[in-house]
C-alpha cells in the first residue's frame, strides 16, 4: 500500500516537472540574437558513492560544454533562453591508489532567465532551469554490484552576471553563471539492494526518490572570460560542479574543478 502511494506521489511530481519544463521550452521561441559556445576542459574530480565504496576516490576529470543562448523578442527583449549540454568523464583512484573507479555522464538543460540592468556594463540574470542527468559510476573492485546508475530530472534555480569592459581597444566580457538544483526526481537503490533485485525480480523499494535542495544540496558554477582574438572570441574559464546527495541510506558526492577553453560566436538570426 505504501509502495503504491509513493509511486502515485512520484508520478504526480513527474507530471508537474514535465509541465513546467515544457512551459519553459515553449516560452523560448521567436528569438533574434544568438550566442554559441563550445568549451573543452580538464581538471580534478573527487567521487564518493557509498553504495560501491565507503572511500572517496580522487583523480582526473575531462569536460565538454556546449552552450546556446538566445535573446528573445518577447518581454521587451529582457528574456533570454540558455540551452546547455554538459558531458564529463573521470578516472579516479582510492586513497591507497590501487583501485580505479570510472565515472561520467551527460546533463542537458534549458534555462529561461530575465535580464536586469540591460544595456548596462554590468548585467544580472535570474530564472528557472529544467535539467536532466544520465550517468554512472563503475568500481573495478566490486563483483556483485560493480556499477551505480545516476539519473535525475530537476528544476533548478539559476542566476548570473555579465560585465562588459574595454581593453586594448576591444570589448571583453566576463560572465558568471550559477545553477542550484531545487526540486525533482532521482533514481536510487536502497543500501544493500542489488540491481538484480530491482530489475530481475521487480522488487521496487522506493527507488524513485523525491529530490530537493535538502537531500540533494548541490550547485554548479561557471566563470568565463571572452577575449577578442582577431574576428573571433576566445573563451577561457573555470567550472566547478559540486553535486551531493543522500538517498535511501546511500551517500554520494561528485566534486569537479575544471579549467575550460574554447570559442564563442555571436550572430543575429535572420527570418
Amino acid at each position: 500500500m505504501k509502495s503504491t502511494a509513493n509511486s502515485n506521489f512520484s508520478k504526480r511530481i513527474a507530471s508537474c516537472l514535465l509541465t513546467l519544463a515544457l512551459g519553459l521550452v515553449m516560452h523560448a521561441q521567436t528569438d533574434s540574437l544568438r550566442m554559441h559556445s563550445t568549451l573543452f576542459g580538464a581538471g580534478f574530480a573527487n567521487v564518493l558513492d557509498s553504495y560501491l565504496s565507503p572511500c572517496s576516490y580522487t583523480g582526473a576529470n575531462v569536460r565538454i560544454l556546449r552552450q546556446t543562448e538566445r535573446r528573445l523578442k518577447r518581454g521587451h527583449g529582457h528574456i533570454s533562453y540558455l540551452t546547455q549540454t554538459d558531458f564529463n568523464a573521470s578516472l579516479t583512484k582510492n586513497p591507497a591508489r590501487n583501485v580505479k573507479s570510472y565515472s561520467g555522464g551527460i546533463r542537458y538543460s534549458n534555462a529561461w532567465m530575465y535580464n536586469f540592468r540591460d544595456n548596462k556594463p554590468l548585467r544580472f540574470t535570474a530564472g528557472l532551469q529544467a535539467s536532466g542527468y544520465l550517468g554512472c559510476v563503475y568500481n573495478e573492485r566490486n563483483s556483485n554490484n560493480p556499477a551505480q546508475a545516476k539519473l535525475d530530472v530537476m528544476i533548478d534555480l539559476t542566476g548570473g552576471a555579465a560585465y562588459h569592459f574595454t581593453a586594448a581597444g576591444k570589448r571583453w566580457t566576463a560572465r558568471y553563471f550559477l545553477s542550484v538544483p531545487f526540486v525533482g526526481l532521482a533514481f536510487s537503490p536502497r543500501y544493500g539492494q542489488s540491481y538484480y533485485e530491482m530489475f530481475g525480480l521487480g522488487s521496487y523499494d522506493r527507488n524513485c526518490v523525491f529530490a530537493n535542495f535538502v537531500n540533494m544540496p548541490s550547485m554548479r558554477h561557471l566563470l568565463t572570460l571572452d577575449i577578442p582574438v582577431g574576428h573571433n572570441l576566445l573563451r577561457i574559464g573555470y567550472s566547478a560542479e559540486l553535486m551531493q546527495a543522500k538517498f535511501n541510506g546511500i551517500r554520494s558526492h561528485y566534486y569537479t574543478h575544471d579549467f575550460m577553453i574554447g570559442f564563442t560566436k555571436y550572430f543575429v538570426r535572420k527570418r
